[in-house]
């Protein structure tokens, strides 16, 4: 899971990093020392910004699509894929910290623990 939770962590960085531009991303995602330079490796997006309400509906849309494709992988046995879409539900803020875990919790007790191998490997 700490894997895991990296990923989600780092797009969330991303996410931030493309609303708000690098300037702000160290104060605004509170970013350690590691995370800003993760952040500087990867650079700049070259997505426009939209103001704040476009971004919050756009986040909100993407989370509770990424939820419910979760959930359609999930119903089809596609493990992999409904951990990774909760992931995505996750970075986009549209589960919360202790969901994500009992979602992730969840999908083991179905499918099994996964492997190292299953796991995205942090960007």
């Amino acid at each position: 899971m700490d894997r895991r939770r990296t990923a989600v962590r780092q797009r969330q960085l991303l996410l931030a990093l493309e609303q708000w531009g690098p300037e702000y991303v160290g104060r605004v995602t509170q970013a350690t020392d590691d995370e800003m330079a993760w952040l500087k490796k990867h650079g700049v997006p070259a997505t426009t910004v939209r103001d704040a309400a476009q971004w919050d509906e756009l986040r909100r849309v993407r989370g509770q699509q990424a939820n419910a494709a979760a959930s359609a992988a999930f119903s089809s046995g596609d493990y992999a894929r409904a951990r990774d879409l909760i992931d995505e539900a996750r970075a986009f803020g549209a589960v919360r910290e202790t969901e994500w875990q009992h979602l992730h919790e969840f999908i083991d007790s179905k499918a099994g623990p996964e492997t190292v191998a299953d796991i995205p490997a942090a960007a």
